[in-house]
């Protein structure tokens, strides 16, 4: 994205102005003045930034103050903050923990206004398409609010509808948080392991998904179809001739939330039953499926009177590749054996290490989490506290680990959270290890073994049909002169914005003397009509003089550059 493309509108420019103004307003101002918004955005030169933290505010971490700017600034920014909380890779403890906190404190839009979009979405009026509509609203969010229905067919369901304009809204909050993490690659040292332009992208494809609810119907029906010879666990059913991109039309699910346990004793529910049945489904979806639920929070788990579980909101999936299957697998069997250079190589594996990190000390970190569970046998370890290390480790030395390593971790930690709630005898590794097992027996397994090193021959055989070919076509473009070399200078945009601000200056000032000459000679020649014997043309060309000079010292000034 061009960094001026996104200041060209003047609603963008508004935002962008309230944006910064907030984040001044809670001690951010420092970091808002780093990010030379002047340079590419003149116009922006006006706003007042703090440049130290207000006193009232004096009290409150920058975890706290983080929050509190990003539950301010609305939804987009709210979801962003809870997307960045499944983050423990590049997040502190005490960011994650507040940034749970962010609440979608949106009230719900008028009734009158879904039944608008109902009549859109189906070219019919809602009472012409259900039995019933309830005016009601059930759930309220920043992307949409539910209501329950019925079908022709006495069918309940409930039908969640988006909310107008959102995407609107979302779209420009996501070019200028990209337009922002462009600024801060470039001119914040610190927040460059951040990744904030790919944190970005991430984040606008992960809510671009979930404002389509054609996606989440996908992922919903999956789920359903996999799971419908369970008898333990379901999930709901989707009425796809009654969901659009906007709407979404899914089997009404009666249950209690699977965190409320006096609400389950009452029922009559085994706890340790339900634990097992839940977490037996989980490690399916890990290690069987490769496609899991990655926000398996107490909310989104039902539990009906038969003790089925239900699974809903699918709006965050996580996905488990053949590969990153085997790593885990490698990872566990090397923490068994205590094999840290396969921990480290598994790590550099994963494409995560940077150029920066020291590995030995690195290692001397493995080694130490190591010790804690040495000659401990796999079905006592902790896996989710073994991930939490990892991850800490990884923090600590500034590695990025995969997206969907993080949704696996986040994911196993909240299950395992729960399913321990239920059952305190509960042993997580005790419920991986027979899939851990069959993972390392698949991989080393001779079919298998024998697959790979064809496919490892016939890569290097086509890699040595190529080398030759792309070789000559390098040699071809050194020796005809047509081979290019990019450099990049990190602070080159910087300089160039400063060599014209400089030009500009230096020509109005050469212009200024220009008019002061002119007026100064037409003053002394007496030339033209006159006013007190002053001629009346050398007066106006000392009034443009002043209001120049005027003009620049305040430009000067301004730029708190002289």
């Amino acid at each position: 994205m061009k960094l001026l493309s996104v200041g060209r509108t003047y609603r963008n420019l508004v935002r962008i102005k309230e944006i910064l103004q907030v984040l001044s307003k809670h001690g951010f101002g420092h970091l808002v003045s780093r990010l030379n918004l002047a340079i590419h955005l003149p116009s922006l030169r006006q706003i007042g930034i703090l440049s130290q933290l207000p006193a009232h505010l004096s009290q409150d971490s920058t975890s706290v103050r983080l929050r509190m700017v990003l539950q301010e600034l609305g939804p987009t920014f709210v979801k962003l903050g809870q997307v960045l909380s499944g983050r423990p890779d590049i997040l502190s403890e005490d960011m994650v923990h507040e940034f749970k906190l962010l609440q979608d404190r949106v009230p719900p839009f008028p009734t009158e206004k879904a039944m608008e979009i109902l009549t859109k979405e189906f070219k019919k009026k809602p009472e012409d398409v259900f039995i019933s509509f309830d005016k009601e609203v059930l759930a309220s969010g920043s992307i949409g609010q539910v209501h329950c229905a019925l079908l022709p067919d006495n069918t309940e369901v409930i039908v969640k509808v988006r909310r107008p304009g959102i995407e609107k809204v979302i779209a420009t909050d996501i070019a200028i948080l990209h337009f922002l993490a462009e600024l801060a690659e470039k001119y914040i040292a610190e927040l460059k392991f951040f990744q904030p332009i790919l944190l970005v992208e991430e984040f606008a494809r992960t809510i671009q998904r979930e404002m389509d609810f054609t996606a989440e119907a996908a992922y919903t029906e999956k789920f359903y179809n996999l799971l419908k010879d369970n008898p333990h666990v379901s999930s709901a059913k989707v009425y796809w001739e009654y969901t659009t991109s906007n709407v979404i039309t899914l089997q009404k699910l009666k249950g209690i939330n699977i965190g409320e346990r006096e609400k389950l004793k009452e029922l009559g529910i085994d706890e340790k039953k339900l634990a097992k049945h839940f977490i037996s489904s989980f490690m399916q979806q890990y290690f069987v499926w490769g496609m899991f639920h990655a926000d398996p929070h107490p909310g989104n788990i039902l539990v009906g009177k038969d003790g089925m579980i239900y699974l809903v909101d699918f709006g965050m999936v996580g996905h488990l590749s053949e590969e990153l299957k085997n790593q885990l697998s490698t990872v566990v069997l090397a923490l068994v054996k205590d094999d840290i250079d396969t921990i480290i190589e598994v790590y550099a594996d994963i494409g995560v290490l940077g150029g920066e990190v020291n590995r030995r000390e690195l290692k001397s970190d493995i080694l130490e989490m190591l010790d804690k569970y040495f000659n401990t046998p796999f079905q006592h370890m902790d896996i989710s506290k073994v991930f939490q290390d990892i991850v800490q480790i990884g923090r600590t030395h500034k590695v990025i680990l995969p997206r969907d390593f993080i949704l696996l971790g986040k994911s196993l930690v909240m299950a395992a959270s729960l399913a321990r709630d239920l059952d305190p005898d509960f042993n997580l590794a005790k419920a991986a290890s027979p899939h851990f097992s069959a993972i390392l027996r698949e991989k080393f397994s001779p079919k298998r073994l024998l697959s790979m090193s064809v496919f490892q021959m016939w890569s290097f055989f086509s890699l040595f049909q190529k080398l030759p070919i792309e070789l000559k076509e390098i040699l071809r473009r050194i020796k005809s002169g047509n081979i290019r070399i990019i450099v990049q200078h990190e602070a080159m945009d910087k300089y160039i914005c400063d060599f014209r601000r400089i030009f500009n200056r230096l020509s109005f000032s050469i212009l200024l003397s220009a008019v002061l000459v002119c007026s100064t000679f037409l003053t002394t020649s007496g030339v033209g009509p006159k006013v007190q014997d002053i001629p009346l043309l050398g007066m106006i060309g000392y009034g443009v003089a002043c209001i120049m000079a005027l003009w620049l010292i305040v430009a000067i000034f301004r730029s708190d550059s002289l």
